[in-house]
């Protein structure tokens, strides 16, 4: 037998700004265990996250046979820069938006498993490309929306990460000068109007100045 067949499973970690959904998957991507946390709630304690998130996959990875049965785990981050395996200054994170975190380490040093890490909108382009409605597609962009706007984008079969692995970031194209306030330090970015917490801004705006 070989490790592959030894190891059939993945840990893969859907790290949101609001929550962090764990799944364990197999090689034709069918979903074996879930489970998930808060993301925030640890202040700038990124050991605390992690802590808390090795506790919640314990008890999934042993409802697959144990750690012996996981291969790696992937992690998609926002901010997060693929060849370095950290997120940087994530302005939507309370434990990342300061500084540059080495997730993917802090991971595999908890778990004992290779781990890599990349953008949460790169991912799931990714994933779409593998296993979802891109696949057999060569170009495309997948646009990502929960308490940021995120993006993926792929040419010619590849994804776009350029130089430093956060190329295709659409969710902060300033597209009002002078507008919303954004975490990242900017006025007017995408993600300040389009994102689930843009749009719910958006109405509470709207409410407070309507009788609508």
């Amino acid at each position: 037998m070989t490790e592959d067949s030894l190891k059939p499973y993945v840990i893969g970690l859907d790290l949101g700004g609001t929550n962090s959904v764990f799944g364990i998957v197999d090689s034709r991507g069918d979903i074996k265990a879930t489970t998930a946390i808060k993301t925030q709630g640890y202040g700038d304690n990124v050991e605390a996250y992690v802590d808390a998130s090795i506790e919640a996959l314990k008890i999934i990875i042993d409802q697959v046979g144990g750690i012996d049965k996981i291969k790696a785990m992937g992690i998609g981050a926002p901010n997060g820069n693929y060849y370095n395996g950290t997120i940087e200054f994530a302005p939507n994170l309370e434990w990342g938006r300061n500084g540059v975190v080495p997730l993917a380490k802090l991971f595999s040093d908890k778990l004992g498993i290779p781990v890599a890490l990349t953008n949460d909108a790169n991912a799931a382009a990714i994933g779409e490309m593998t296993y979802g409605v891109a696949r057999g597609m060569k170009n495309f962009i997948v646009i990502t929306l929960g308490t940021g706007v995120g993006s993926g984008i792929v040419v010619n079969g590849q994804l776009v990460y350029g130089c430093d692995g956060f190329a295709g970031e659409l969710g902060h194209v300033i597209v009002k000068e002078n507008g919303r306030q954004c975490g990242c330090g900017r006025k007017g970015c995408l993600e300040t109007y389009c994102s689930a917490t843009g749009v719910a801004r958006s109405a509470r705006e709207f409410l407070a100045n309507s009788d609508e």
